[in-house]
C-alpha cells in the first residue's frame, strides 16, 4: 500500500477537471501550482462535484496515479487559496476515511460567548 505519512501533501484549491491524467496534472502542478512534482511529495485535485479525488507522485522511477470516487458522499473541499493549506500524511489518511481537515476547528474552551 502507499504510504503518504512521511511526505508533504498539497491540495489545489476548487475543480480540476476529472479527465485529466498524469501528463494533465503535471502540467497543473507545473504552471499552474508553480512546484516542481520531482521534488516530491503528494498532489492532490477534486472534480467539481466532490466525488473524486485523483493523487499524484513522484517515486524516484516513475508517477503514481491514486484515485478514490465517492459513492453517496462528497469530500470536504477548499475552494479558495486561503482556504487550501498542506497537510500532513496523517491528515491525508484521515481525509480518505472521511474527516474534515480544511475546516479551523475552535477548541470548545477557546470559545467566548458574547452577550449582545
Amino acid at each position: 500500500m502507499f504510504d503518504a505519512t512521511d511526505m508533504p501533501v498539497y491540495v489545489r484549491p476548487g475543480k480540476t477537471d476529472g479527465r485529466k491524467s498524469i501528463d494533465g496534472l503535471v502540467g497543473i502542478i507545473r504552471d499552474g501550482m508553480r512546484m516542481d512534482v520531482l521534488k516530491g511529495g503528494l498532489f492532490i485535485f477534486c472534480n467539481k462535484a466532490r466525488t473524486t479525488i485523483k493523487c499524484i507522485s513522484w517515486d524516484k522511477t516513475g508517477f503514481l496515479l491514486i484515485q478514490k470516487k465517492l459513492l453517496g458522499y462528497t469530500f470536504a473541499w477548499p475552494q479558495t487559496e486561503e482556504a487550501a493549506k498542506e497537510i500532513s500524511g496523517e491528515e491525508f489518511l484521515q481525509f480518505l476515511n472521511g474527516a474534515d481537515v480544511f475546516r479551523h476547528f475552535t477548541p470548545w474552551e477557546d470559545v467566548h460567548i458574547v452577550n449582545g
